[in-house]
């Protein structure tokens, strides 16, 4: 397995926000669609929490797949939100979806936003810089019942080998394994979780439900790999 490396990424100045904005906002369907497939099948109703929410996409397509839940959408970066909030206020859903800066890493900040019944972050455990705190807050703010979904990238020894440039792959290189968020999750204290793998292989999936086995964890697509705890 390829050696992990750090990635650290954050965005600052409102016109490198708007421009990231741009340059994503044609992909978002793509990049999102089988995962709001799965947290519709999760059916969980209510208040959720989103970590590293980015301008905000996500939530906004999930505000309009789910009429009957609330946001509170959270980022790192200020000028992040600040461009997420344009984008909200354009469809106008500033009324359910509330955005923050924030961070996951933030025990006190974590713990005044409460507890939600769905927690999730994409594209974002690689950036932590201590994975074990982060999901261990997330986990803390979902509520009895509730969920935390976690998409991310997967660290594959060919890809992170190629010979190029190309920015994208340092997140695949501070990608984790499967194996190690496994890990992290033990050591955290989650003991019921699922890590799924499927098409395009190089995405993985984490999904815990809070007092729920994982019978109650809904397999949606083509599943190549499950690493999964249950004590």
């Amino acid at each position: 397995m390829a050696e992990r490396m750090e990635h650290k990424e954050a965005i600052d100045g409102l016109e490198n926000a708007r421009s990231y904005a741009l340059s994503i906002g044609k992909y978002a369907g793509l990049m999102y669609g089988n995962m709001i497939k799965n947290i519709e099948g999760l059916n969980i109703s209510g208040r959720y929490l989103e970590m590293g929410s980015g301008p905000g996409f996500l939530a906004m397509m999930i505000a309009r797949r789910k009429p009957d839940s609330e946001i509170t959408a959270v980022d790192i970066s200020p000028d992040m939100i600040a461009v997420a909030e344009e984008f909200i206020r354009e469809k106008q859903l500033e009324k359910r979806i509330h955005c923050l800066p924030g961070d996951v890493g933030d025990e006190q900040f974590m713990r005044k936003l409460g507890t939600f019944a769905l927690v999730y972050t994409t594209f974002s455990l690689h950036h932590w810089k201590d994975p074990d705190v982060s999901i261990r807050n997330l986990w803390d703010a979902v509520q009895p019942g509730g969920a935390l979904y976690i998409l991310d990238f997967r660290r594959i020894e060919w890809l992170c080998s190629l010979p190029v440039k190309w920015g994208e792959l340092d997140s695949f290189r501070a990608a984790y394994s499967a194996q190690e968020i496994e890990a992290i999750f033990r050591r955290t204290g989650i003991t019921s979780f699922q890590i799924r793998t499927s098409f395009p292989y190089f995405l993985q999936t984490v999904i815990a439900r809070k007092g729920h086995g994982l019978s109650a964890v809904p397999a949606t697509g083509q599943i190549t790999e499950i690493t999964s705890c249950t004590i």
